[in-house]
């Protein structure tokens, strides 16, 4: 249960003449994680020091645990609770991780000739407790800093505070020790406590808080539920700080107040954001985005937005060129982008800009997530296709023994028996074991570490014969499959065998979802983008549809998880191939009926184009 653990009233300080809180009124509550976002210099800081009593208030009340005080004295915090992980660390680069967290603990004696196998034991069992694999008589001045900031955080920890306040510490982890410590902070938070976080990084904000304040000045301008309140609207509120007019601008023009904004969006910025004029054309660009991009404004002045993405396929490019004729924000996830040349997966967020009622230009902001999802899932994925693969060797092995064995006694029985009824029977099982060659091929192209060669395949075939090899699976399920051409001789540049593996994944992936008696349409239909020719493979169903908050496509998200049977490696395995081979994949809720609706985009060759 959540009570104010933290009450700030009218708190002024000020540093000589300079003012860095003016009156601010805030309030954090115990069992939560409250995130403070601002500029550098708006009063977060110093907020901290006031709250851990190195900073002394020129007015105002703090009440901390029921108590209030007009200033809080160290000694005093210490005792109720509070600890403060400083930005600057200030660890001593000379004490090993060991001594760093329990030197000065008060369990630890003051001298023991055995004093440090003592704190390595204590610090070894500390972290191991923690899931944190480290050696602790490595010396602070030998970590890198992603790993100091850790040890600085786990020192405070270990104490089990009431209040910990964490001075853009976090921004120092890696996406790795930031998952590792998450765990640790949720678990402290269930405990009761307070943890009060100062941070720039907006998506580790929304990932592990309840709460945000906006610091603006020394004010708070705002604090909310932080679900409750959009990324953009944080962003425009917490770092778009008006500046001096520029001589040089003339106020008329429709972009004016954009670059007013200057120096608060394009240098301090810490997202990749672009902003285009009504004809696209890029205007401004953050530094952010220039340094992690390599962009040459000189070479893009005046010059289209969407010339950064000239490598990224084209129905990609398109969905985020369809944003910029929207009148509202949307986010489009999970976007495998080429940037300037730095490939990578993104969510993309859009923004109208108006001047009054008129739109007067678009701001994308591009969330880079490519190394979070590499760190979560990439180590464990090929684990189990490395294992799934030596899996899928060993059984084409086995089956291509017996097979050869059939094979033989069936060219003998041809060529030694003269009856028609009989050689008909043969001649069939000849195509069943022929068949049976190929779906051992499959696996062994799927075992296969090397790049499987792709050439132009007539899809409608491919269909045809998937269809063919369910019919019998369909039937015992009382599931009807219906093909729909509208358009004929599809020839896309594909491999024949990973497009027959995406479809039967998701095929199979309807028959759990119908359970029995139900019906899927497999549509075929040809599409024009941007004058650019694709073939769109739909796949309908009537069975119970999906959750639309999930990322079905995220490796190990089961679609059928609740029998606790399966791996989740089907959809990410498709959404693999299909972009591999230049094409988009989708995945919702059918409008017209129960049920959920596949949609793959795939180029066509030209020979086939209408």
């Amino acid at each position: 249960m959540q009570e104010k653990l933290v009450d700030i009233r009218d708190v002024r300080l000020n540093y000589n003449k300079v003012r860095v809180l003016n009156r601010i009124n805030i309030g954090f509550n115990s069992n939560s994680i409250h995130a403070l976002i601002g500029e550098h210099g708006a009063g977060k800081s110093s907020l901290g020091l006031v709250l851990c009593g190195l900073a002394t208030p020129d007015s105002g009340t703090i009440t901390l645990d029921k108590d209030e005080y007009s200033r809080i004295q160290t000694k005093v915090a210490k005792k109720k609770g509070v600890r403060f992980v400083h930005q600057n660390l200030m660890l001593n680069p000379y004490f090993s991780i060991a001594e760093t967290l329990f030197f000065n603990d008060d369990t630890t004696p003051f001298f023991s000739l055995t004093l440090k196998r003592h704190l390595n034991t204590m610090a070894e069992r500390y972290l191991e407790e923690l899931g944190i694999t480290m050696d602790v008589q490595r010396l602070v001045k030998d970590l890198t800093l992603s790993e100091r900031a850790l040890i600085a955080i786990l020192g405070k920890i270990k104490h089990d505070p009431k209040v910990l306040i964490l001075d853009e510490s976090l921004d120092k982890l890696s996406p790795e020790y930031y998952q590792k410590l998450k765990t640790v902070l949720k678990k402290l938070k269930a405990q009761g406590c307070c943890i009060i976080i100062m941070t720039h990084k907006i998506d580790w904000a929304f990932d592990i808080s309840d709460r945000v304040s906006i610091i603006r000045d020394g004010i708070n301008i705002l604090t909310e539920d932080i679900q409750s309140i959009g990324r953009m609207q944080i962003i425009k509120m917490a770092y778009t700080q008006l500046s001096e007019t520029p001589e040089t601008v003339d106020p008329s023009d429709s972009f004016y107040h954009l670059i007013k904004y200057n120096e608060a969006i394009l240098e301090n910025l810490p997202v990749n954001l672009i902003i285009l004029n009504n004809e696209g054309i890029l205007k401004l660009a953050n530094r952010f985005f220039v340094n992690n991009f390599n962009v040459n404004l000189k070479d893009m002045n005046d010059k289209r937005g969407e010339t950064l993405l000239n490598r990224t396929s084209e129905t990609t490019k398109h969905v985020i060129l369809d944003q910029l004729s929207q009148t509202s924000e949307q986010t489009t996830y999970h976007l495998s982008l080429d940037i300037n040349g730095v490939e990578g997966i993104y969510n993309v967020h859009y923004s109208p800009i108006y001047d009054g009622l008129e739109k007067i230009g678009s701001m994308l902001i591009f969330y880079d997530i490519t190394e979070y999802d590499y760190l979560q899932q990439n180590h464990h994925l090929s684990e189990k296709l490395s294992s799934v693969g030596l899996l899928s060797a060993g059984v084409a092995h086995e089956i291509n023994n017996p097979l050869d064995i059939i094979s033989n006694y069936l060219t003998n029985i041809r060529f030694r028996f003269n009856d028609p009824d009989l050689l008909t029977i043969v001649n069939q099982l000849s195509k069943q074991v022929t068949y049976i060659n190929k779906i051992v091929s499959n696996l062994q192209n799927f075992s296969n570490l090397e790049k499987v060669s792709s050439e132009d395949i007539n899809i409608n075939d491919l269909v045809k014969e998937m269809i063919d090899l369910l019919s019998v699976n369909a039937k015992l399920k009382d599931i009807t499959i219906d093909f729909i051409e509208k358009d004929r001789n599809n020839i896309v540049y594909i491999n024949e065998n990973e497009f027959k593996q995406v479809l039967l994944n998701i095929i199979k992936n309807s028959f759990e979802s119908i359970h029995r008696d139900g019906h899927i349409d497999i549509i075929l239909e040809r599409s024009c983008v941007n004058e650019e020719h694709y073939l769109d493979v739909q796949i309908l169903d009537t069975g119970e549809g999906i959750d639309i908050s999930k990322d079905y496509f995220t490796p190990f998200y089961s679609t059928k998880s609740h029998n606790g049977m399966n791996t989740g490696l089907g959809l990410s395995l498709v959404y693999g191939i299909v972009t591999k081979y230049h094409g988009t994949i989708s995945i919702k809720n059918r409008t017209d009926s129960t049920g959920c609706a596949v949609k793959m985009s795939f180029p066509l060759i030209e020979s086939t184009q209408p």
